[in-house]
């Protein structure tokens, strides 16, 4: 979990790096899942065709979406706000899983998850500041990338009941490519040869962040993991800070806390009522 973090904030740090040499986030969002199509080629060719038979393409085809979406949306928005307070606003996606949960996989929510929500939605609100700090589109794109996050946690939850994972990653990126494309055309550049270092990173940072964070919670419970995702924001402030020169305020620290802290305790709510059921 702790590697995903890290690599996670480097690919942030990569993709501000792109746009400040004229590569639009929605190119370099193309690319990054180009590269990582040709990182799951190995697995690929193990399932084969007949291993990608499914009941439930429609919801694989909405997944693909709505991850698209969630990688425009997060790569725009780390290159125009500051990426500590772009990491920030991601951390509220699984405030947002917890309420289309409900609506859609009929959760009940219980008292403390309603107030696990509650207190996430008034982190979010510490992170805006309505009537001080402008609303901008970076802003926007950050909560639409955290909303369709949460979205995709969903889809992923359901069809986690009848796929494989791998096969649920591997149609995800085959919906996801063609829209990421269509969305590279309006703003398409081919690299300078002195850049491609830096986009084939950022490939490479995505499969490896996705395969660790994968890994984390398959062999650990959620409540062990998510306080460490905390050490996302840490490590964007610290790139943004040496390397863009963004001093994040106390706000955003104040605000990822308090996301951070209602996510962590929904988590252990849940944990809790997995094991009195069992």
């Amino acid at each position: 979990m702790l590697l995903s973090c890290v690599l996670f904030s480097i690919m942030g740090g990569l993709i501000r790096y792109l746009s400040i040499n004229d590569i639009h986030p929605f190119m370099t969002a193309f690319i990054r899942t180009f590269f990582a199509i040709l990182f799951l080629i190995p697995t690929f060719s193990k399932v084969g065709f007949k291993g990608l038979k499914t009941e439930r393409l429609g919801l694989h085809f909405f997944r693909g979406v709505i991850s698209a979406f969630a990688v425009i949306a997060s790569f725009y928005a780390v290159s125009v706000i500051p990426l500590a307070v772009s990491t920030s606003y991601s951390l509220a996606a699984p405030i947002f899983a917890t309420i289309l949960a409900a609506i859609f996989l009929k959760e009940r929510i219980r008292l403390p998850r309603i107030t696990a929500v509650i207190v996430g939605f008034i982190g979010v609100l510490i992170l805006l500041r309505p009537g001080s700090v402008p609303f901008n589109s970076g802003v926007a794109a950050a909560l639409i990338s955290a909303f369709t996050v949460a979205f995709a946690i969903i889809c992923i939850r359901s069809l986690s009941q009848t796929d494989k994972p791998n096969i649920v990653a591997i149609y995800s990126l085959l919906f996801t490519f063609p829209i990421s494309f269509v969305v590279a055309l309006t703003e398409w550049t081919i690299p300078k040869p002195e850049l491609w270092w830096a986009v084939i990173m950022v490939g490479l940072c995505a499969a490896l962040a996705q395969y660790s964070i994968s890994k984390a919670f398959s062999q650990s419970e959620a409540t062990a993991i998510l306080p460490i995702d905390f050490t996302r924001l840490i490590f964007a402030a610290f790139i943004g800070y040496f390397f863009y020169s963004e001093v994040p305020d106390f706000y955003t620290f104040l605000g990822a806390s308090v996301i951070l802290a209602s996510a962590v305790y929904a988590a252990h709510r849940e944990a809790v009522r997995k094991r009195n059921c069992l």
